[in-house]
């Protein structure tokens, strides 16, 4: 017979290795726990990095940005203020006038202002001009949006007075086609005798007239602070209506042509 200490012992036995495999199963899940959540906590914290490295790149990018936008507008104006980095040569003939002037600034006899009307895209009133200077079967009276070439004269004409009409006449012919593109415009700053006006009338035909006074013209002039005698120079106007360079005697006929036609050339033709 088996005594009841065999039987209790074996008992004693297979419990105690139930319980060591219950303990060695809690330990491996525990372990195998233990990895996924070391797994999960480790894959949490690379794509908390990823996410990082993105923002980084983002902000990176975003900054680029702004600097290839700003930069040219801010090295624009330093360069505007400064004058750093501007080429002092140029390749127009005439000299550059600074700051350029608004022709409507220039105060003339007409009343009924033709300058504000002709570069305000209206027609000039022929009361305003010398009817003898207009040729009424031509568009001249039409168009503000056009070159004009401003030449000073004043009762003396001396031959400087007398070679900037000539210049300016011969370079309107030369323009051929393009001509219509460009005006001239004969400031008037004196009383002008008959003898005078009559050579107007006969070289200079189709040429618009107005009048004004030495006074008013170097007044318009001193924002530029040029000083000058008044038929010394004349004048280029852009479409706009800003007289932007003068050109005198040392300049050829051929300068003042390449100027006109490099500008006609890069501005809209309307």
């Amino acid at each position: 017979m088996i005594s009841i200490e065999k039987i209790l012992e074996k008992l004693s036995k297979k419990r105690s290795q139930s319980i060591k495999t219950a303990h060695k199963k809690y330990k491996e899940n525990n372990s195998m726990s233990e990895e996924k959540l070391d797994r999960q906590l480790e894959g949490a914290v690379n794509k908390s990095n990823n996410s990082k490295d993105i923002v980084k790149r983002n902000r990176f990018f975003g900054l680029v940005i702004i600097v290839i936008v700003t930069a040219p507008m801010l090295l624009a104006y330093i360069m505007f203020k400064t004058g750093w980095g501007v080429s002092s040569n140029t390749t127009n003939n005439g000299e550059l006038l600074t700051p350029a002037l608004p022709i409507q600034e220039l105060q003339v006899m007409a009343e009924d202002k033709v300058f504000e009307n002709l570069f305000s895209g209206q027609f000039f009133d022929e009361a305003a001009v010398n009817k003898n200077s207009v040729n009424k079967n031509t568009e001249n009276k039409s168009s503000a949006k056009k070159w004009r070439l401003l030449v000073p004269v004043t009762a003396a004409c001396s031959d400087v007075c007398q070679k900037n009409l000539y210049t300016t006449r011969q370079v309107h012919i030369r323009l051929a086609e393009k001509a219509y593109r460009v005006e001239r415009i004969i400031l008037s700053l004196d009383e002008l005798n008959p003898t005078l006006l009559q050579q107007l009338n006969n070289e200079h035909p189709n040429t618009l007239r107005v009048s004004s006074r030495a006074n008013l013209f170097s007044q318009w002039l001193a924002p530029a602070n040029i000083a000058e005698s008044a038929e010394q120079y004349y004048y280029l106007i852009d479409q706009e209506g800003f007289a932007m360079m003068r050109y005198d005697v040392s300049h050829t006929g051929q300068n003042l042509l390449d100027d006109i036609k490099k500008l006609l050339k890069f501005t809209y033709d309307k």
